[in-house]
């Protein structure tokens, strides 16, 4: 990491970050072969499409990052294709953000196709209506926001004719520290409720891992009157089998391959709670402490 190297001029780096938005990059591939969203099979052609394109545009826009990180932060300021270019492809790389990057996107392939009056008032009044729309997030696009302003000032000023090599002054990022941290959580919050929507179709339990520990739990509403001798728990070593008597699943609550290995003898259950609170816990103790299930079966029968 280090400054831009001169052997690599600046606009062919950012030529290969832009190719690399197309899809035929791994992590590209790898989005658009995602499972698709629960409700998928019923949804209509378009919504298919429009899905497509969001991973299409997300794999792409964190392949052009990766790649643009290579060369760490840069010492000379940007030209406003540049900078359009990052604000867009931030905003891409979360999926929930895609269509704000349109109208950036827009202005670009304005001023790409032709530079003069008419396409700079065009990019311009794409820009400020980005503008617009960051105005009403809280925590997200500040500085994005005021570089897409400044962007579209110098656009708006006929006498600069100004066009995408047009360099604005003192913009060396538009990447924001708190958008980046933002960015981050809402990432980090998506993936906790999507491991927890994937927890509860799995099975009528509570599912809970740490990172880096090797304790699993496991928490199983049971009948307000279950006693121990109401419960069968076998523990394998990629296993697990739990009955309980009562219990409206039957014959077993679980019967099915672990989604890792655990130690049986270093795992445990324990009954707790009373009336509607009456629970069973599991306490599992994995053998590959910093791999992450995610779930606790690999499938189930």
């Amino acid at each position: 990491r280090g400054a831009w190297s001169p052997r690599v001029p600046r606009a062919q780096a950012w030529s290969c970050a832009r190719a690399a938005a197309r899809p035929h990059g791994r992590r590209a591939q790898a989005a658009l072969s995602a499972p698709l969203p629960r409700g998928a099979m019923s949804a209509t052609h378009e919504d298919m499409l429009m899905y497509t394109a969001q991973l299409r545009a997300q794999a792409g826009a964190k392949e052009k990052l990766s790649l643009l990180e290579q060369f760490g932060p840069r010492d000379t300021d940007m030209s406003i294709g540049e900078a359009l270019d990052e604000v867009a492809t931030t905003m891409q790389t979360d999926k929930f953000w895609v269509d704000l990057a349109k109208p950036i996107a827009g202005a670009r392939e304005a001023l790409e196709a032709e530079e003069t009056p008419a396409s700079r008032a065009r990019a311009a009044e794409l820009l400020r209506a980005a503008s617009k729309q960051v105005t009403t997030l809280k925590h997200y696009f500040k500085i994005e926001q005021r570089i897409l302003d400044a962007a579209a000032a110098l656009l708006e000023d006929g006498a600069q004719e100004a066009g995408l090599a047009t360099l604005l002054p003192g913009v060396r990022t538009t990447r924001c520290p708190d958008t980046e941290a933002a960015l981050a959580k809402g990432a980090e919050d998506e993936n906790k409720r999507r491991d927890k929507a994937m927890q509860a179709a799995e099975g009528p339990w509570e599912f809970t891992e740490t990172q880096d520990k090797t304790e699993v739990t496991v928490t199983f509403p049971v009948p307000a009157d279950t006693q121990k001798a109401d419960i069968k728990v076998t523990f394998r070593g990629q296993a697990l089998t739990v009955k309980v008597r009562g219990h409206q699943l039957q014959p077993a609550v679980v019967d099915g391959e672990l989604a890792g290995k655990i130690d049986p003898d270093g795992s445990a259950w324990t009954l707790e709670g009373s009336g509607a609170g009456r629970k069973l816990v599991l306490e599992m103790e994995k053998t590959m402490g910093g791999l992450m299930w995610r779930r606790l079966l690999g499938y189930s029968r």
